[in-house]
């Protein structure tokens, strides 16, 4: 694997983002990223019900797994879905774009915190971080990613 961006140390609000990056960046053990078969339900034990797991399709996303959380957010599951399916809006076009720079950067990154673009919840504020994961070694395959959300007003930066 190339030293690309395990070592990147972002500055995160959310105590559960935190807790992620700290187990993505010990499984990734230097390189891009630890490979998709490494993040196990018993690493993210403590954080699971805020985490989520993207497939790399080309240039397109597809939906494995969202914890509770993320469920209730998003009033809906979306497993198995392509992100381009839900395009249109700003949430899932803003989606498109912050994963896209992941996979193109190879590296981690964090978006937040700030106002939910989400329809019904722009009264929260969020913070996202997405993780790149690596099974070859190259590129970028996957994603792991962790989110929380706070009463709008308490976390982000308004000016």
């Amino acid at each position: 694997m190339t030293d690309t961006g395990a070592t990147t140390e972002l500055a995160l609000a959310g105590e559960k983002l935190v807790a992620v990056q700290k187990t993505w960046r010990a499984l990734a053990a230097g390189g891009i990223g630890p490979r998709r078969e490494d993040v196990t339900p018993a690493r993210l034990r403590a954080t699971i019900p805020w985490t989520f797991l993207i497939d790399v399709v080309g240039a397109d996303f597809r939906f494995r797994f969202a914890g509770d959380r993320i469920i209730q957010f998003m009033g809906r599951r979306l497993q198995g879905s392509l992100l381009s399916e839900h395009r249109g809006t700003p949430f899932f076009d803003g989606m498109h774009d912050f994963f896209s720079r992941c996979v193109a950067a190879k590296t981690p990154q964090v978006s937040g915190p700030a106002r939910a673009l989400y329809p019904g919840k722009e009264h929260l504020e969020m913070e996202v971080v997405v993780l790149p994961l690596c099974d070859d070694g190259l590129s970028v395959t996957g994603l792991l990613g962790a989110f929380e959300t706070w009463r709008f007003g308490t976390h982000a930066s308004i000016g």
